[in-house]
């Protein structure tokens, strides 16, 4: 993931020319710059703050890449880098979760709004400090709901859906996990009653 966004950064300056613009502030390229840091840290306390967050902005973008395909006219090497991190930001997710557990312990969803208020908060500098519309930090024009209200207002609106699809995405991760343990649990069983009969035998 790391090696994706570094090769989107050279891409952009190579192109354009270096500016801070090329490293963009976004929900998506700062989970691509800080997640892979922390799931190879082996750190499991901090990837409560980013699983989730990891994975709406992959699953988003792959259930909806229009603006990827947009952006490039189609298939192209910037597309592609992008399906590709996105697809790794789903699935590195899904893998701290199930290493970890943690989503077996957690009561609430704490850390993943505090995951997006640090990002939040990045975007909304950046967002000033570069004159570019990074998570929606300036006007949120491009979404058709919210378009009609001013900065912050529409963050009313907004952060009730955010709420909501962080503890679905939550829930989700651990339906699956359940499943996943209750198979292993009846594999686990089967082979005991089976090493049971072997012995008899």
């Amino acid at each position: 993931m790391i090696v994706l966004e570094i090769f989107r950064i050279g891409w952009l300056t190579f192109y354009n020319g270096f500016s801070l613009k090329n490293i963009r502030f976004d929900w998506c390229n700062q989970i691509s710059l800080t997640l892979p840091f922390i799931a190879l840290s082996g750190k499991k306390k901090m990837y409560p703050y980013l699983d989730i967050l990891s994975f709406m902005g992959g699953a988003g973008v792959i259930l909806y890449p229009i603006w990827v395909f947009y952006d490039y006219a189609g298939i192209h090497i910037m597309s592609v880098q992008s399906m590709v991190s996105h697809t790794l930001m789903v699935i590195i997710a899904i893998t701290m979760s199930f290493v970890s557990n943690h989503w077996e312990h957690e009561k609430d969803i704490k850390k993943p709004f505090a995951g997006f208020v640090a990002i939040a908060a990045v975007a909304f500098v950046m967002s000033r400090v570069l004159n570019t519309n990074y998570l929606i930090m300036l006007n949120a024009n491009c979404i058709p709901l919210l378009r009609n209200f001013s900065f912050p207002w529409y963050w009313i609106v907004a952060l009730p859906w955010l709420v909501l699809f962080i503890n679905v995405v939550k829930l989700t991760f651990k339906e699956i996990r359940n499943r996943i343990h209750k198979k292993k649990s009846i594999v686990h069983e089967y082979m005991e009653t089976d090493e049971v009969i072997e012995s008899l035998i």
